[in-house]
């Protein structure tokens, strides 16, 4: 007989929101802090006094598992509130609330764009002077009492969404640093606001509340706050590498000032070829910051071979390597993270279900389990699947559930719960023979032959005139009618529900009426002819859907559009960072742009009128910042602004948005995005062969079915299906494991 041993391995204290310590047994110290009169619950420490009390413990542990399954973690402050259906409700307004905090997000950070510029004191609609002496971006300015209006709602939002935490986590809320550092960033903003109304929230051209709003994403999103975490812990091993590549630079900068201070301008100094030697290392000068020199002396090519060879191609792709190791090293802690708290829901649940501390739990409690979560989720036909799914976590075969069986519940939901094909409907539509040709490859690849035909005549269209023209508008009034017919077939053969499905199709449909609405218009008006050109062009867009027609390439497409939302936090903190240049840019150098300014007479910057890449506005700030991104030429705005301010010192804002904007965090989402896509493709593709596999197994005779029942998926098998989406936290953990 096993012998009974209660676990005390206790789990890591995890400081984050919805990430708590699990349920312990005894009166643990969460219990004394969070809930002082903890005999209130005595049916958790001696087994339930009534079958009421055993239910509420199912719909508990219920609620632990639903969410652990979502990939949230219910804290254990909802399970120990004094109203656990309050508590509970309030719990799951705060994820569902989670699109909203999402747009306020969005609209702090886009009101940047539309505020008028703190350097300006005129009027609107042209409060920064004449718009022809200072190039702006042209975007609309908002007054102010608009800009505070959308604050004040933003604010409301955020308080809304901070007392609601608040109310489900109690005193855990203010042990965590995160819930103290939400309050502060409130309390800031709404001070802001309150200044901004009344007109004091510019301290000597500086709009302080445009930089308190770039904390708001950062503290209240998890997902970018957990990329600003990773981010922050990795700065020393940046300041490492830094440290190396500056020192190299340093060297050579005094060699060179050595070697050609007599033959070139470029290094007449050291300050001058630390400079030169600097800008050289992001090649964004190269080859003319050296051409001077090696026309005077060819052996000097060897000097500036060594540094470009040593410093770019060695000591950077070393700083890439370095910087994105160490993230990923960070990224494994916060899979870690997630793992531990997903164990310790599961551990806590099965603690409120083990209500006479057996170590396991009986068929009747797992089925009334198994019951309760098809409450909170869509689960086809569960009372016929529990038997199964009991089935499925019982390894030992003693119609017991123990601990570490009960650790593996939501692998085996994932496996066992998902939604069969419909085998009937598809030998329906198998067996219908009816314009079986719609469905041939053949006759895609003759309507997209078609498409590309339309698209050519519709270019060729707007690009001519007289008889030609008309001749081309009435073959495009053809291909509509062919495009037309298309899919009425389509409708005909795969059904409406089925056609309109499909986001090709919903857009196929909808320009294709617009082709036909706008043919039907011209036949009474003229002028509307034109238009069937731009709206055929626009149909065009679908050729993007010819990836669909090869299996690689679909694949491809797919794993992108997985990917791209997953790694929404990352590029968001990059936004973020260019974001607070953009600001800081605006208030040191706004205004100091304008045309005809005599300091930038015989600039390059006023040779190749880069007027319009300034920072006289946020606009027009980021729009800067993205060409300082690209890197190339960005010298020639340091040297503008150095010039316009007339001083070198306003180089250290360009080479700083250099070393961090670009150096450190571009290279990390830049790395971060090649691997996640990889690591989705292989895994997409490992889906897709066993797929194949399985499809393959379906067709074997009656015999095969043992076969099928053998390879079928085992304890660590992947699930029947792709994700429908991929959470940011899904990516880290695939892409850990990949490692």
């Amino acid at each position: 007989m096993r012998k009974k041993v209660r676990k005390k391995t206790p789990l890591p204290e995890i400081q984050e929101e919805g990430l708590l310590t699990p349920l312990r047994r005894g009166q643990s110290a969460y219990l004394q802090q969070t809930c002082p009169d903890f005999r209130r619950f005595p049916d958790l420490e001696y087994g339930p006094q009534s079958e009421s009390s055993l239910t509420s413990h199912v719909e508990m542990a219920a609620a632990l598992v639903d969410q652990a399954m979502m990939g949230r973690w219910m804290p254990l402050a909802v399970v120990y509130h004094k109203d656990y259906e309050s508590a509970k409700s309030a719990f799951l307004l705060y994820h569902q609330l989670s699109f909203v905090r999402g747009l306020v997000y969005f609209l702090l950070m886009v009101l940047p764009f539309f505020e008028i510029p703190a350097w300006c004191d005129g009027d609107l609609p042209h409060p920064c002077g004449d718009s022809k002496k200072y190039p702006l971006s042209g975007l609309p300015y908002v007054r102010s009492w608009t800009s505070v209006t959308i604050q004040v709602l933003c604010v409301l939002v955020l308080v809304w969404s901070v007392c609601l935490q608040w109310y489900f986590l109690r005193a855990q809320f203010w042990i965590g640093r995160v819930g103290v550092y939400k309050v502060i960033v409130l309390g800031l903003m709404i001070i802001s606001t309150l200044t901004s109304s009344i007109g004091l929230s510019e301290l000597r051209g500086i709009n302080i509340s445009m930089y308190i709003r770039l904390l708001v994403p950062v503290v209240f999103s998890r997902a970018i706050r957990g990329c600003f975490r990773m981010t922050v812990r990795i700065i020393h091993t940046f300041m490492d590498i830094a440290v190396l590549v500056g020192t190299f630079v340093l060297l050579s900068a005094w060699v060179a000032t050595a070697l050609f201070s007599d033959t070139s301008v470029d290094f007449k100094d050291f300050s001058t070829s630390l400079l030169s030697l600097f800008v050289l290392l992001t090649t964004a000068n190269n080859p003319v910051v050296w051409a001077s020199t090696y026309n005077a002396n060819r052996l000097a090519f060897f000097f500036f071979f060594f540094y470009m060879v040593v410093g770019l191609y060695f000591l950077m792709n070393l700083a890439f390597s370095v910087i994105y190791s160490s993230y990923k090293a960070q990224m494994a802690v916060e899979v870690a993270k997630r793992i531990t708290a997903r164990q310790g829901n599961l551990r806590a649940a099965f603690s409120l279900l083990d209500t006479r501390h057996q170590e396991w739990i009986d068929g009747a409690t797992m089925i009334a389990l198994f019951l309760a979560i098809g409450r909170y989720r869509h689960i086809p036909d569960v009372r016929a699947r529990a038997s199964r799914l009991f089935l499925a976590l019982n390894k030992r075969g003693d119609f017991k559930i123990w601990s570490d069986e009960f650790e593996e519940l939501c692998d085996v939901i994932a496996k066992e719960v998902e939604r069969q094909p419909d085998m009937a409907r598809l030998k329906r539509r198998r067996s219908n023979s009816d314009m079986h040709f719609v469905k041939h490859p053949f006759y895609n690849y003759v309507i997209w032959a078609l498409t590309l035909s339309s698209l050519s005549i519709a270019i060729a269209a707007l690009n001519v005139g007289g008889a030609v023209q008309m001749l081309l508008i009435n073959l495009e009034f053809l291909f509509g009618w062919i495009f037309v017919m298309d899919g009425v077939l389509k409708i005909c053969v795969q059904g409406w529900k089925s056609y309109w499905r499909t986001r090709v199709n919903r857009f196929d449909f909808v320009v294709t009426l617009l082709i036909v609405a706008v043919q039907a218009a011209s036949f009474y008006n003229d002028d509307a002819r034109h238009w069937v050109s731009y709206l055929t062009i626009a149909r065009c867009f679908r050729i993007l859907a010819l990836v669909t027609m090869i299996s690689r390439w679909r694949l491809m497409g797919e794993t992108l559009v997985h990917v791209i939302p997953a790694t929404a936090p990352i590029l968001a903190l990059q936004f973020l960072v260019c974001s607070l240049f953009a600001l800081l840019g605006m208030h040191l150098f706004g205004g100091l742009i304008y045309k005809d300014n005599p300091a930038l007479v015989g600039t390059e910057y006023a040779q190749h009128q880069f007027y319009a890449f300034n920072f006289n506005d946020y606009p027009s700030a980021m729009a800067t910042c993205f060409n300082l991104c690209v890197v190339n030429k960005w010298y020639v705005f340091m040297d503008a602004y150095a010039a316009v301010t007339g001083t070198r010192w306003s180089r250290t804002y360009f080479i700083a948005f250099w070393a961090i904007a670009v150096a450190f965090t571009l290279n990390v989402v830049v790395a971060f995005f090649a691997e996640a896509f990889t690591s989705q493709m292989e895994k997409a593709e490992k889906l897709k062969a066993r797929d194949k596999r399985s499809a393959e197994q379906d067709l074997l005779p009656r015999g095969g079915a043992l076969l099928r029942k053998k390879s079928g998926g085992g304890a660590g098998a992947l699930p029947r299906r792709a994700a429908k989406s991929l959470s940011y936290y899904d990516l880290y953990e695939d892409i850990v494991q990949k490692t």
